[in-house]
């Protein structure tokens, strides 16, 4: 009579005249890394038969468990009425199982994935079952440290007010945390898919693009502030933290982490405002006006273009602001402003000195005329009575003008010969406007 040693994929034949032949077999497993155990089936108890050398030394079990039952050598009773039970079923039902356990040594732990296989005889009863038992610790706490991983960076993006996104290195989101919804009105499946920089504000884009590429490039983390686009059509500022993740020394994705910055910006620009704007009539201050002209002269000197430069002052705004008040006076201030600006090219500068005192520069100009004209047109616009906060007044400008380079060719001096211009002009009162004479200076 002939019996089979039948696993999933293999049969081993041996006879009752050679019955060591399965054992010898079961030998070869000696020098293996796995785990191997033969168990015999009596009854409702699994004996061992055979251990190799790996199961020895992990377990540390060694050949005084032949011929014991499972619930002989496995001290906790319910560990071992558990594992005779997993034998027995393999038993019974005649079919592989696998499963995952932990093994307990006596002084460490180890997860072990076994498959448990029966051997069936010609009469197809299972008589013996083969264990083989893969020590996959380590895999198992990698495992668990990626779930552990992933469900704080979870916790994380669905709780956290910055927006994460991951981007593969074709630029493409992959991921978009729940927060994209809250900070810029999309929700977090409408950016799965696409381009980064479509969210982008147009302005920003190539510039977003370049950033992006060069982190690629150079395997580095990157910090940038740019605009995004709202879902109702604003844009917001963020700055994005961007860094890549490396694989084998190549970027497989990128982490963004981005926060709403829109106040941060606007505030650094109120700074930036307040440091060269005058904050009463919002027209460019002292500092910014002799940037302008100098500017506009440095361009003079390669065009052989002209620079009109026009010092303006009030004469009834004290007898304003003692009729009706500073607050009223402050009104004028700006109407005057918004008047002088209506008067002048988008190239041209009208700015505030302080008080009732204004200046405008006009740069790339080509013939005197074209400044004349200019102060005409403000003379002549002032004529015209303007209403303040409901009360009809008449204000004027006395205005004096000098012209580089005709009367200067250094910026100090060409604002000497302006102010002395306009010296002449509160003096006589007798024209629109006084142009800067050398024989009265």
């Amino acid at each position: 009579m002939k019996e089979y040693f039948k696993g999933e994929d293999v049969m081993f034949e041996y006879s009752h005249r050679n019955a060591e032949s399965l054992f010898d077999f079961v030998r070869l497993f000696d020098y293996v890394e796995d785990l191997v155990f033969l168990m015999g089936v009596q009854g409702d108890q699994v004996i061992y038969e055979y251990i190799n050398q790996a199961a020895k030394n992990m377990t540390a079990l060694s050949d005084w468990v032949i011929g014991k039952t499972v619930s002989q050598v496995v001290r906790a009773k319910a560990e071992a009425a558990a594992l005779n039970g997993q034998y027995l079923n393999v038993a019974i039902m005649k079919k592989s199982i696998h499963f995952t356990h932990t093994i307990n040594n006596g002084t460490e732990l180890y997860t072990g994935d076994t498959t448990l296989y029966p051997l069936l005889d010609s009469n197809g009863e299972c008589r013996f079952i083969l264990g083989i038992v893969r020590d996959v610790t380590e895999k198992h706490l990698l495992e668990q440290k990626l779930l552990e991983t992933e469900e704080l960076f979870r916790i994380i993006t669905e709780n956290t007010m910055d927006v994460i996104r991951i981007i593969d290195p074709n630029g493409m989101i992959q991921y978009s945390s729940p927060s994209s919804e809250v900070i810029a009105g999309y929700n977090a499946d409408f950016y799965k898919g696409k381009h980064f920089s479509e969210v982008i504000h147009k302005d920003d884009r190539e510039r977003a693009k370049e950033q992006f590429q060069l982190l690629i490039a150079e395997k580095r983390s990157a910090v940038v502030e740019i605009r995004h686009i709202h879902k109702n059509g604003y844009s917001i500022w963020k700055e994005v933290v961007a860094t890549p993740i490396l694989e084998n020394d190549q970027v497989k994705s990128v982490v963004t982490s981005s926060r709403d910055i829109t106040e941060r910006i606007e505030y650094k620009e109120k700074l930036s405002k307040m440091a060269f704007y005058d904050y009463l009539s919002g027209l460019p201050n002292r500092r910014l006006i002799d940037d302008r002209l100098e500017m506009a002269i440095h361009l003079a000197e390669r065009t052989g273009k002209k620079v009109g430069l026009l010092f303006l002052d009030g004469r009834d705004f004290k007898t304003i602001n003692d009729q009706f008040g500073h607050e009223m006076g402050d009104e004028v201030i700006k109407a005057a402003a918004r008047i002088l600006e209506k008067c002048v090219r988008k190239v041209d500068t009208v700015g505030r000195l302080g008080g009732d005192e204004y200046v405008v520069v006009l740069p790339d100009i080509s013939q005197d005329e074209d400044i004349f004209a200019v102060a005409s047109r403000i003379s002549e616009a002032l004529d015209e009575p303007v209403t303040v906060k409901n009360t009809v007044l008449n204000f004027m400008l006395d205005i004096g003008i000098a012209i580089y380079p005709t009367h200067a060719n250094q910026k100090k001096t060409l604002v000497n010969c302006a102010d002395h211009a306009l010296y002449q002009a509160k003096k006589h009162r007798d024209a629109v406007f006084k142009v800067f004479d050398p024989e009265i200076s």
